[in-house]
């Protein structure tokens, strides 16, 4: 990937500068930052245009529903015709506007075929083999570099629901996060035989003992050891092709998979010729502004900074597998 980079580093920045400071780009900008803000109040506006029904009616019946519509008319009702003029017929909430018709262009200017896109198109059933067990998956916001190696990213959130009851009988609902990162796609360089999926496992540290969330042993599949001691400790193997495992776990990736452990837990699933990785980072990559404040600081440059080093990242994460 890092032959397609263009210039170097200060000829792409500078090319970025010279790019936010045209007339052309700025008018986008005001444009596409009004868009965002608008969104926002709208959103605030019908939060408060319920809380204020709620309120009125409770305080002065039918009289408070004529008061809510006398400062409908003066607040909201402008506010609401701005929207239209803004966005026409066209649906665009702020993950679109930020994601797509901000970011986006950006990494265009890094690689011309890269893109991002709010609705990544993964499959889910390799996204399970590489994260804990689960009942519900939200990803979003892929990066994608149509590269050689098709290599794509996105954020990804699963969680589950614990139902309790206490001891009056009451049922509380509690959603309990599984997995908070991102997923890695990538063309494998050659096709695997069978498939390999190794999971990370926590150890309690008085019973030593494994802690699994991730799914155990499946059939027709195998668990394997390595030589390395410290990744039997802290990562599960499973096959279905033992030769073709430990060809893949040579040293370099043994070393990897060490160094990841401090930093994230670290999971890979590879079937025929596509790896996926998964990293519990606790954060997503890229999130949209949510105050007026963030939506008047964004910048070109500035984004183009935060993108650079997350792609940077990303050269540097999955290098290693170029030649697995």
């Amino acid at each position: 990937m890092a032959e397609e980079i263009r210039d170097t580093g200060e000829e792409e920045l500078e090319r970025i500068r010279q790019l936010e400071a045209s007339p052309e780009y700025q008018e986008k900008l005001r444009i596409l930052r009004e868009k965002m803000k608008v969104n926002i109040q709208w959103k605030m506006y019908k939060i408060a245009l319920v809380i204020g029904a709620v309120l009125l009616f409770a305080l002065f019946k039918f009289v408070g529903i004529a008061i809510l519509a006398i400062l409908g008319v003066i607040f909201v009702y402008p506010m609401y015709k701005r929207k239209r003029e803004l966005f026409r017929e066209k649906k665009e909430n702020n993950e679109v506007l930020y994601v797509e018709r901000f970011l986006s262009p950006i990494v265009k200017e890094i690689f011309p075929t890269g893109e991002m896109k709010v609705t990544p198109d993964f499959l889910l059933d390799p996204v399970k083999k590489v994260c804990p067990s689960s009942t519900n998956y939200r990803g979003n916001t892929e990066l994608c570099f149509h590269d050689e190696r098709e290599l794509s990213v996105m954020n990804l959130y699963a969680y589950h629901i614990v139902e309790s009851t206490d001891s009056k009988g009451r049922t509380s609902r509690k959603e309990v996060t599984d997995f908070y990162g991102q997923v890695f796609r990538m063309r494998f360089s050659h096709p695997f035989v069978g498939h390999i999926r190794i999971v990370p496992t926590e150890k309690t540290a008085i019973l030593k003992r494994e802690v699994q969330d991730y799914p155990n042993k499946q059939k027709n599949e195998l668990k394997i050891d390595t030589e390395d001691i410290t990744h039997n400790e802290h990562y599960n193997i499973f096959c279905t092709d033992e030769f073709s495992a430990r060809r893949f776990l040579n040293p370099t990736v043994l070393d990897w998979f060490d160094k990841n452990i401090a930093e994230s837990r670290t999971a890979i699933y590879i079937e025929d010729d596509t790896m996926y990785i998964s990293r519990y980072t606790g954060y997503h990559l890229f999130p949209v502004p949510k105050t007026l404040a963030e939506v008047d600081k964004l910048s070109m440059v500035e984004e183009y900074k935060k993108l650079r080093a997350e792609i940077d990242f990303l050269e540097s994460f999955t290098e290693v597998f170029k030649e697995s």
